[in-house]
């Protein structure tokens, strides 16, 4: 017997297939552009796992309304079917909502819907005031809050304030489990060990996931406020606030040994936690420059979540800070920044531990990065955009180089590709981190796009 969907994949699919089918008939009459994908995802390090395929091929579309149009409804939807690979289909709903102006300075919104709640969280892709979409956790995509948005933007300020019934928490690559075993199929899912020692005795282990039902996931409520002053061209502070189920679910586990098999039994399950969080950016612009710094204050909650014979996490408090310059002359772009993470440890707490906790709150506690973007008219509706980033860091022990390019030969026809290079030490318990576990994941993916 198989169990086969991603961390709550089958509660998003549900909610998200609820909420298109109803809205369906609005989106007939939306400017949508419309552009349909063939690509091909080669996993190229001579280390990737022999026993896994090394190359997939996808038929992929995106729905995304049109950046001048007038429409209410607006939405950012993507998706992808692998070829005879179930487990890396995808589908990734970064926004979905309606507008309604309520005149020049006032607007309500609805649905999921991206903000710019900090910089930080933002520019690093980090997943902690908004969800991420983590089919590539290397390449982590920012998705929208879902909820009732209220936004004044007057000159010289502006606020907004934020209130949800639902929570949809990041989304991650899809595994399967079979017989008690998490099967391969999927190069983004790294598994658990399939095997401890006990009594001084390789063990086998047999996994059992307990998925909750969507209301104890979707069902919870969040609230939040954003506060602005200043001109974004010039002198600019904002200040935000957010009360919310952190976007990551901790995860408990339980063990025993089946003395007639002699195999290790353990029990997974995910439960909700919240936190608090408070933001501030402070930036400056001159000329072609921007200069700022953004931090978090993030704050889980200390409640038990689960029984005495759990093994279970808790959570540290942090505080983030990253420092960024960007200069841009609209060919040519720069941008560097830099990340510290203080404080965020998980401890687990329980009987028969794991070696390093199953639940992390960030990908890494220090990074820094240096970003080149090029953006070419090429002239007869040809254009030309590619961007090459390094990322590195020194306490973590990893160096990732990606590249991403996209050729428009017409308004209809593109060629695009991405590329990623990772290299990455081995962690320990004072380096715990969710990059080296893909050291062998370098990527290359070429593909082709036609807009209908």
């Amino acid at each position: 017997m198989a169990f086969r969907r991603s961390p709550l994949g089958t509660i998003l699919q549900a909610f998200w297939g609820g909420v298109l089918a109803f809205l369906l008939p609005v989106m007939a009459g939306a400017q949508v552009r419309t552009e349909m994908k063939l690509f091909s995802d080669s996993y190229i390090s001579p280390e990737f796992e022999a026993s896994q395929k090394n190359n997939y091929q996808f038929v992929g579309a995106q729905l995304k309304t049109e950046s001048f149009s007038n429409d209410n409804l607006r939405m950012d939807i993507s998706g992808a079917v692998a070829m005879g690979a179930p487990l890396m289909n995808y589908l990734n709903i970064s926004e979905f909502y309606y507008q309604s102006k309520q005149s020049d300075h006032e607007s309500f919104f609805i649905g999921r819907k991206k903000m710019l709640w900090n910089e930080l969280d933002s520019r690093w892709n980090l997943g902690v005031w908004q969800p991420v979409f983590k089919w590539n956790p290397l390449d982590p995509q920012e998705q929208g809050l879902s909820g009732i948005f209220w936004q004044v933007d007057k000159p010289g300020y502006s606020f907004m304030l934020f209130a949800s019934p639902l929570f949809i928490p990041d989304q991650g690559p899809s595994f399967e489990i079979q017989n008690g075993d998490f099967t391969k199929g999927n190069p983004w899912f790294q598994q658990p060990p399939q095997s401890v020692r006990i009594w001084d005795q390789a063990t086998a282990m047999q996994y059992h996931f307990d998925e909750p039902n969507t209301s104890q996931i979707v069902l919870q409520n969040s609230y939040g406020a954003r506060v602005a002053f200043g001109d974004p061209r010039d002198f600019h502070v904002q200040l935000s606030y957010l009360y919310a189920p952190d976007n990551i679910l901790a995860i408990g586990y339980q063990g025993s040994l089946d003395l007639a098999t002699l195999k290790g039994n353990v029990e997974l399950q995910p439960q909700v936690f919240f936190h608090s969080l408070t933001g501030a950016d402070i930036t400056y612009r001159y000329e072609q420059f921007k200069f700022g710094v953004s931090g978090i204050w993030d704050r889980p909650t200390k409640d038990k979540l689960f029984d005495d014979q759990w093994s279970q996490p808790t959570f540290e408090d942090a505080i983030l800070v990253s420092p960024f310059v960007d200069w841009n002359n609209g060919v040519w772009g720069l941008s560097v920044m830099r990340l510290d993470v203080f404080g965020g440890q998980v401890t687990e707490v329980g009987e028969n531990l794991a070696n390093t906790p199953l639940t992390n709150l960030y990908p890494y506690q220090e990074a820094n990065q240096i970003a080149v973007l090029g953006n070419f008219n090429l002239g007869h509706g040809e254009r030309l955009f590619a961007k090459i980033s390094y990322t590195q860091s020194d306490k973590n022990d990893f160096q990732m180089f990606r590249f991403n390019t996209r050729y428009r030969l017409s308004g209809l026809w593109s060629l695009f590709g991405e590329s990623q290079i990772l290299k990455a030490g081995p962690t320990d318990k004072n380096n715990v981190n969710d990059i080296a576990q893909f050291a062998n994941n370098d990527r290359l993916m070429l593909g082709v796009a036609y807009a209908l």
